[in-house]
């Protein structure tokens, strides 16, 4: 299991609304926030909005979409550790 930056990209431009990324069965996943019930089991990674929240409406660079996965993936595999500081 591995959030890249492709992953962050396509959460960024999906046509689908309200857009999840969660982790299921080992591989990432972009889902409407509606249907997440039908995911069981699937671990919530983060949102568009959330992301949008943090870095605001703009193209990000191979490089910050990078960072931003790989913050994602360590919050992933440690939970205690505080959210994410994602390029600002």
């Amino acid at each position: 299991m591995a959030i890249t930056g492709r992953d962050i990209e396509r959460l960024l431009y999906t046509d689908t609304s309200d857009p999840v990324l969660v982790l299921h069965q080992n591989q990432t996943a972009i889902v409407a926030a509606a249907e997440l019930g039908g995911h069981t089991g699937a671990v919530v990674v983060c949102s568009r909005t959330e992301i949008l929240r943090h870095v605001g409406e703009r193209d990000l660079s191979e490089a910050e979409l990078d960072a931003i996965a790989a913050a994602l993936e360590a919050a992933v595999r440690d939970p205690a550790r505080q959210r994410p500081l994602w390029p600002a």
